[in-house]
């Protein structure tokens, strides 16, 4: 049975390089080689090890976990008949709650959308949260209109299910803004789809990877000019999983 989302330990996985963006802003350069980041093209986890992180989560003892996805684009993933939607049921039936960032053009196609919510939805029992990036920089929404086909494919799905399965599904839009303080999204976009059920948060453009060449973009305020801790090095873990779940305890 569903219960409340989970804010405990998190897990986060860099599940592969690959994306099909290539966003001028882009945090990590997945897109291409950097030194910013560990993650180099041609990486992608196996099955297996995600396996294997599943069961060392697990391993210890009175710990509750979330299992967050990242990518480059986490919903590309694939592995012989496996695919994306499989490894969440894997997290899911574990114990652990499944999450994952994804900038949304899965769920343009309103057949996958469908396929992936109605089968999650039937064998599953532990919510699933979902951040999706919309901003000018992803380009995957009409500013004039206030309106995202992924997030009105999602919706429509979502009101198909009975609302007992929909409840185990929470939306949760991040939006990168900059020093523009139109960067954000239209409040009537906003209203629209927190009138679904919808999450909205603003994150501020971070100085690493391709976004260092953006500086005159850069938003004011305490830390954000300053990058934080460079792949490989003591902190750098505790620097991605804090900012991570900056954004879930601050809006769950």
């Amino acid at each position: 049975m569903a219960g409340p989302f989970n804010t405990g330990s998190m897990m986060g996985v860099a599940l592969l390089h690959k994306c099909n963006f290539n966003c001028a802003h882009c945090g990590y350069v997945y897109v291409g080689e950097s030194d910013d980041h560990i993650v180099k093209p041609g990486y992608c986890e196996t099955r297996e090890q995600i396996l294997k992180c599943i069961s060392d989560c697990k391993s210890i003892k009175d710990a509750s976990w979330t299992m967050l996805f990242t990518g480059g684009e986490p919903t590309l993933w694939k592995e012989g008949v496996y695919k994306f939607i499989d490894l969440l049921l894997e997290v899911e039936k574990s114990g652990i709650y499944p999450s994952f960032n994804t900038n949304g053009s899965f769920f343009d196609d309103i057949s996958r959308a469908r396929s992936f919510f109605y089968r999650y939805a039937d064998e599953a029992e532990l919510f699933l949260q979902i951040f999706i990036s919309i901003d000018d920089f992803h380009g995957n929404f009409d500013r004039e209109k206030g309106r995202s086909l992924c997030l009105d494919n999602t919706v429509k799905v979502l009101s198909e299910l009975l609302p007992e399965k929909k409840k185990l599904f929470k939306i949760h839009v991040i939006t990168i803004v900059t020093n523009d303080p139109k960067s954000t999204l239209p409040d009537n976009m906003k209203k629209h789809y927190e009138e679904h059920g919808v999450v909205f948060s603003d994150f501020p453009m971070m100085p690493i990877g391709k976004a260092k060449e953006l500086a005159e973009l850069l938003p004011e305020g305490p830390g954000i000019k300053s990058a934080p801790p460079q792949p490989g090095t003591e902190n750098e873990k505790t620097s991605v999983l804090c900012l991570w779940e900056t954004v879930i305890i601050k809006t769950i």
